[in-house]
This record gives C-alpha cells, structure tokens and sequence, in this order.
C-alpha cells in the first residue's frame, strides 16, 4: 500500500507551487495530499485548523515554505510556529529563490527549526522528494529525542525530590582507582540534605572516605568495596558512642556490572535499639522475677506443709482414742476438712506454676473412667455432704476407657465438683455424668448454682478469674482451679468448656480421646496376698520441725513401729550409723546438712545399703521429686503426707524382712 503524504504549499507564485507539485509527483510513487497558500498567515492558519480538528496528529506531514512572501518571511513564519519551541508542529522544509543558498542563512533557518532547505533553480523531482522524506525522518527522530529528553529531565527531577526528601541520610560514593596493593577509598560524589546536616559532612563532596572519616574500620571499606565488585547488598549497624547513637547501613551498588557507584542509607535505629534493649532488661527482669515466684511458691509450699503435717498427725492421732466424745469428734472433723482444703489450696498454687512453666509430665495409663468418677466423688463427697447437695452420678453400661494419667484427670474431675458444690445455694442438685461420644469420652458436670454472668462466661478458665463474691459466699479459693482443669485436659488432648445461664446453673463439658477397647496389661493383674508380718520394721524420724517429728513418732509407734527422732542433718548420719534403722523419713530442709546431704552420706555406708528413703518434705514439685531420686531417696511424699500410703510402705519394708 502506497504512502500519502499531507503537503502544505506555502508560495505566492501559482507555477512555483505546480513545480513543486510536479516535482514531487514525478519523484515518487507515493500519494500526495496538497494544501495550498499564499501568505504566511494563511500557513499558520491552516496549521491551527488541523491542530483544532486532529489533535491527535500531526498538523501536516511537511510544509514547503517559500522564503519570501508577500507578508512576511520564512524566518518570521518559523518563530510563530515554533512558539518558543525549537521544532515546529511538523516538518518545514524552505524552499528559497536562490541558485544557490548562503551557508549562513541556511545555518540560520535550520537554527529556527527548519529540517532542509532547497533552491527553486537547481531542485529536480528526485532532490525534492528525497529533501521531503529526509526531512519528515529528520523530525521524527528529532521529536524522539525530545520526548525522551523531556522523560529524562522529569525522571531526574523525581529523583532528585525523592533523594532530597529521604529522611534518612543518604549518599552516593565512586570508587578511587588507586594502584595495585593500595587499599581501597571512595569519593563522595552525591548526598541528600539528612546526610550533609550530620555533623562534619556538610562540605562532604568531592572529598573522600578516609579524608572524612579517618577512622572507619578497614573491614567497612572492604564491605563497600565488596558491593561495589559483586553488586550484592549488605547490611550492618554502626555506633557512635561519642553521639550516643546506632546506624544501621544499607549498602547496594547502583548501575550495572561495570559501575563503581554504590549508595549508602544511614538509618538511625537508636530509638529502636534502645527500645530492644528495654526489652531485653525487661525480659530479663520478668524471668527474674518468674524465677523468685517459683522459688517464692516452692518456700510457701513447704512452709504451708510443714504446720500442716503435725496437725493432721494430732488429728490421726486424736481418732485413734477410743474413748472420744461426740464433741470431739466434731471438733476432729472440722480440723481434717480445714487441713484439707488448706492442703487443696497449696496443691492447686504449686500445680498452675507447673503446668504454665511446661513441667508437668502425664504418667499415662489404661484407665477406666468409673474409677476416675469414683476417686473424685469420694475425695468431694465431704464438701458436698456439708452443703446438704444432692449428687447423681450416670455412668454408660460399657465401660469406657482412657489412655490417660488417671490422678491427673482425677483432679480434673474434683475441681469441677468442688466448684459445682461451692457455688450452688444449700440443698442444691449436682449431676455427673460419663457417655461415650464416638471417638471421645465426655464428662458433664451439671449444678442448679447461681451459675456465671455473662461477661464473665468467656474468662472463666483464665487464670485467678473468680464470680463476684458478697458477703454472705465468701467461698475461698484462689481463682486457679478452672484453670488447672483447662491446661489438664488441654495436655490429655482434649477441650473443656462452660455454658451457664445466670441463676439458672452452669454445665461443663470435658471431652478427652477415649480408647476403644480395653487392653490386658501383662502379667498378674493382682499380686499374690502377702503372709503375717512377723516383725515390725525400725523407723528413723528427721525434721526440724519438733512437732511435726513428735506427732509422727507417736504415730508410728502406736502403729506397732520401733522409733527415734532427731532434728538436724548431722544427728541423722549419726543415728543412722548407730542404729542402723530399716527405713528413714527425712524432711529435706535441714539444719547442719540438707535431707538431700543426709542421703548421700547413708548411700556412700555400705553397711546402710538397705535403708528405705522416704522424703517427707514441704517441697513438693517435680523439680524437687527429681533431686530427690539422685541424691538416692526411695520415694518422695509432700506433707502433709497420707498416712495410710505411708504406712503401706513401711509394711513393705517390714515384709522384706520377715
């Protein structure tokens, strides 16, 4: 397809204008679109209309402006097309009366934004045609240049405002070439205003690195040096104790493989660093102060215990008269439910520092719910029998069973009891029940209590969360036991949640990964019955705390045992050695030497390689149960301890030497 080319004629000679016209049609196959005139203003005219109708194009593709005219000159008609501009809206190409054109005044016309000039007596169709096309790719490309240079100008522009408006200091620094050996150094080449009003850059540029800052570290350079080589960035932090403040760096190489520029961002982290290291203090103040709550738990635990093994001694003791008044046994029974709930009260404090600091381990087992539901109904049966509630318990026809540490679900299911007891008013009901709900085992516990607000509902498993109290409930506690319920489950697998309608009672809902068949355990189920003791083992009691040694020595001997009690660490070993006793109840808080020392010692005796070491101590926790096996103790019992359970491991030993 042949091109049309858009021509303005701009000649007040009518046979000059057909020459063209004839020229330009003889010297190409192209098509030619003509507009013709005969003054300058009818030229600029026309190039409006077009501009106004086509705004999208160019006015014409080429103007052929003869030089004189009857109202003005071409170099008049090129300075209003041009309008300031140095091209006009398209290509002109001045055609003069001249045989032959003055180098200067043809300088002078393409200055003002012609693309070629021509003379009328020595033009031929094949010099016309050629001047028009290589005037049209003349402007072209001319206008490409422009355009790019304006994109240029305003990119650099955006730059400059970007790179002047960084809050961070910033600047741009070019490798030195220096002689081989010689280390490297770099000139300041660029800096935005944050960097120039850091204190001594002001007049940074042009000067180099080691000028300006004689003492930056070596490896610094070599990092600069490096980006500037491989073009990878880098990042470190740099302080001025001098300012008292930190930076930290962002180094990168700008342009490509061959360019020695690399540009450096100065962020000051100071507010920042200075924050983190708050931070760490802080953390390191509240492990500190987590490290003494433990320690601080630990002391009250055992300090708690201690006044509470003499008494529940006295009260066991006290049971043991056969001639008891009814007085009396009252009086017994309101002293074992107080030491009972104190001994509650400490269990549950020591065991949420536990479980919240990760060392709780379950002891798991095959167990039947029942007998979990058994435990715990005994074990809250007083406190409910106090309130005058009624309990009914619902178990399935087919046992249901669970692979779980059955005293940890235990003190799952006594929590909610003993809260179902507490908050329900006297006479109220208590419902247990235990379903099998395909894979899972759900316990409900149900209660026609004053139930729970319901801005309080969300929060109740959070720790020391408790229901308003007046005074007239005053119902103790610490606020931790539904807590302890949620992190128990939680550790089994399993969820627990609380749904309660204010005055109307509350519902919660345990559900734990139950097994689907019970397994046989191997071996004997049942152990062979033991014979008749024949002989009494012999028992050394060693605590500080006199009572607490007395109301246990009485207790052993009316047991039928064989006794002698001594207060601090060093008269232990000493009995030890001189009587030689079957079985030893240590306390671990000794005067003179630590249980945990007096153990030891005995261990090192071959002739006391037989002795039972039971730890009869305040301290209660893992950690604690942990020393107690290395420094050798046999077992481990927190006071006050059960006295039975201790019993049955005195009876042991005594079989052992029957």
């Amino acid at each position: 397809m042949s091109t049309t080319y858009r021509i303005l004629l701009i000649d007040d000679s009518p046979d000059d204008r057909a020459d063209l016209r004839q020229m330009l049609l003889r010297g190409s196959d192209a098509r030619f679109e003509f507009t013709e005139a005969e003054l300058g203003s009818t030229c600029l005219q026309a190039v409006r209309d077009q501009q106004a109708a086509r705004p999208d194009r160019l006015p014409f593709d080429c103007i052929l402006l003869d030089f004189h005219l009857p109202d003005m000159d071409a170099d008049e008609v090129l300075a209003a097309l041009c309008n300031g501009s140095d091209l006009p809206p398209c290509p002109v190409v001045v055609v003069t009366g001249w045989h032959g054109a003055d180098h200067d005044d043809g300088a002078r016309l393409l200055r003002a934004g012609a693309q070629d000039y021509i003379g009328k007596g020595w033009t031929t169709s094949e010099s016309v045609t050629r001047t028009l096309q290589n005037s049209i790719e003349r402007f072209d490309l001319l206008t490409r240049r422009k355009i790019a240079n304006l994109e240029l100008q305003e990119s650099e522009a955006r730059y400059r405002t970007l790179f002047n408006s960084i809050d961070d200091g910033l600047c741009v620094i070019e490798k030195i070439e220096l002689e081989a050996g010689q280390p490297p150094d770099f000139r300041y080449v660029d800096a935005n205003p944050a960097f120039t009003a850091q204190p001594g850059m002001a007049s940074v540029l042009g000067k180099t690195m080691r000028q300006m800052l004689p003492d930056e570290p070596e490896e610094w350079l070599a990092a600069y040096d490096s980006v500037c080589t491989t073009g990878v960035p880098v990042k470190f932090e740099r302080s001025h104790p001098a300012q008292r403040r930190v930076l930290e760096l962002n180094v990168f190489r700008v342009g490509g493989p061959e360019s020695r520029k690399v540009a450096i961002i100065y962020d000051d982290i100071t507010v920042r660093r200075q924050a983190e290291l708050q931070t760490l203090e802080q953390v390191k103040v509240l492990a500190e102060l987590d490290r003494r709550k433990d320690e601080f738990l630990a002391m009250l635990g055992h300090e708690l215990r201690n006044p509470l093994a003499p008494i529940s001694s006295a009260v066991r003791l006290l049971r043991l008269q056969k001639d008891e008044n009814p007085m009396q046994r009252q009086a017994c029974a309101i002293i074992e439910r107080q030491v009972a709930q104190l001994n509650h009260l400490v269990d549950d404090l020591l065991e949420v520092s536990r479980i919240t600091t990760g060392r709780v381990q379950l002891r798991r087992e095959q167990v039947a719910a029942s007998d979990i539901v058994d435990r715990a109904v005994e074990t809250a049966q007083p406190l409910i029998t106090q309130h005058r509630h009624h309990l009914t318990v619902r178990l399935p026809a087919q046992p249901v069973w669970l692979h779980a540490d059955a005293a940890r679900l235990e003190q799952v299911v006594v929590n909610l009891l003993t809260n179902a007891a507490k908050y329900t008013n006297e006479g109220g009901c208590i419902e247990l029940i235990v379903q099998q709900d395909g894979l899972d085992a759900v316990l409900r516990v149900r209660d026609t209590g004053i139930g729970i607000a319901p801005e309080l509902l969300p929060h109740v498993f959070d720790l020391f969360t408790q229901a308003e109290r007046s005074l007239d409930r005053s119902q103790g506690g610490l606020g931790i036991g539904l807590c302890l319920v949620q992190r128990l489950v939680e550790l089994h697998g399993g969820t627990v949640t609380a749904h309660s309608v204010q005055g109307q009672g509350s519902e919660f809902v345990v559900r734990v990964p139950s097994m689907l068949a019970w397994v046989a355990p191997p071996g004997p189920l049942v152990a062979a019955p033991a014979g008749p003791l024949k002989k009494q083992c012999r028992v050394l009691v060693v605590d500080d705390n006199v009572d607490a040694a007395m109301t246990m020595k009485m207790l052993l001997e009316f047991s039928g045992y064989e006794v002698r009690m001594v207060h601090d660490g060093p008269s232990a070993v000493e009995a030890a050695l001189a009587w030689r006793p079957d079985a030893a109840l240590l306390d671990i808080g000794l005067p003179g030497l630590s249980g945990y020392g007096v153990a030891r010692r005995i261990r090192l005796e071959p002739t006391l390689e037989g002795m039972v070491l039971i730890a009869l101590t305040g301290y209660g926790q893992e950690s604690d149960r942990q020393l107690s096996r290395e420094a050798g103790f046999d077992h481990h019992m927190a006071k006050p301890a059960e006295f039975d359970v201790l019993e049955n491991l005195l009876k042991a030993v005594s079989e052992k030497l029957s």
